[in-house]
């Protein structure tokens, strides 16, 4: 028996993703056999190489989250008709720096991040986001 809540994290068949899911799975594919990294020393040397690309980020994002979360973030492919929890979280915590809601996006990191990562998970989230809304343009 499936929920409302559960209902609406899957498309219809055949129904491609909305764009932002789509660019997020797209980013995330690219990164997900890369080596984990120091979190502080990522964030140091993108802040002082501010003209890298969404890549960069979504990269430097998920090996973090990789290290954060107990089991790492699940990414589905591109085409999957269902959403993980990690991605409606991730969409979500776009969504509230999109909009400068600095309350729900302090609340989505809080949920799932030790305190240590929440400032870093959160710069890398808005580079991200920026980025990506170049992308779309």
């Amino acid at each position: 028996m499936r929920t409302a809540a559960h209902a609406s994290q899957i498309s219809p068949p055949g129904a491609p993703p909305e764009p932002s899911l789509a660019l997020l799975r797209l980013l995330m594919r690219h990164c997900r056999a890369k080596p984990r990294v120091e979190v502080f020393e990522t964030c140091r040397l993108l802040r002082h190489s501010p003209r890298e690309g969404a890549q960069d980020y979504a990269d430097a994002l998920l090996r973090i989250l990789s290290t954060a979360l107990p089991k790492g973030p699940v990414i589905h492919e591109i085409r999957a008709q269902e959403r993980s929890f990690d991605e409606d979280w991730l969409l979500a915590l776009f969504a509230a720096i999109q909009r400068a809601d600095h309350c729900s996006a302090s609340f989505l990191l809080r949920a799932r991040l030790p305190l240590h990562l929440r400032r870093p998970v959160g710069w890398l989230a808005s580079e991200l986001v920026q980025r990506m809304t170049d992308m779309a343009e």
